[in-house]
């Protein structure tokens, strides 16, 4: 058990739950830092960090009769925050990631037309395809495959087994694939999953 976890026990989340404004207030002071640090790690901002952890908070407050008691609920926090990474992230990083290949890869070979168009079909097809994930299979994806945190350190995060996290991670890729590979062009691909996905 975590120092931060020590301190949020069953009586205090079922004060929380009850809308214990003071429960809120040591919830808040426990885990507002650590969350601020987990979102700058990814986004590198600290406004937008700043932000997501105050939409943390504001969600898990009008949620709060939701909460489970018996439930780790530092790894309800914690997925609450990727979700909304995930959905700042997905705005920004394809394009991140296709203009850098851009730059280490001859221009004349994959900067056409009919490329362009369907490097934008795809990006669009896989952000659909990660939103029909299961949501912690979504997140333990993107954390490894965005952020490129190592299985255990995302075992950690979430409090779950290296073993669930490979699972995850292998299922996810499988779907994702399952699901491109005849619709798009080998080439195509390769510059979606050597960048971004696998």
């Amino acid at each position: 058990m975590t120092k931060i976890e020590e301190h949020i026990d069953v009586a205090l989340i079922s004060k929380f739950r009850n809308g214990d404004m003071e429960a809120f207030r040591k919830i808040y002071e426990s885990f507002c830092e650590p969350l601020y640090r987990f979102a700058y790690s990814y986004l590198k901002d600290s406004f937008e960090s700043e932000e997501i952890v105050q939409d943390v908070f504001l969600k898990v407050w009008e949620k709060r009769a939701e909460v489970d008691e018996q439930k780790s609920f530092k790894s309800y926090l914690y997925r609450i925050t990727v979700n909304k990474i995930f959905n700042e992230l997905k705005h920004r990083v394809v394009k991140q990631k296709y203009d850098q290949h851009l730059q280490n890869f001859d221009q004349t070979s994959i900067e056409t037309p009919e490329s362009s168009i369907q490097f934008q079909e795809l990006n669009k097809k896989v952000e659909h395809l990660l939103t029909r994930l299961p949501e912690q299979q979504r997140n333990i994806f993107i954390m490894s495959r965005w952020k490129g945190l190592s299985n255990a350190e995302i075992a950690d995060t979430l409090d779950l087994s290296i073993r669930t996290v490979e699972n995850q991670i292998y299922r996810a890729a499988k779907f994702i694939k399952l699901h491109l590979n005849d619709d798009y062009p080998i080439g195509i691909l390769l510059i979606v999953f050597s960048y971004q996905w696998i």
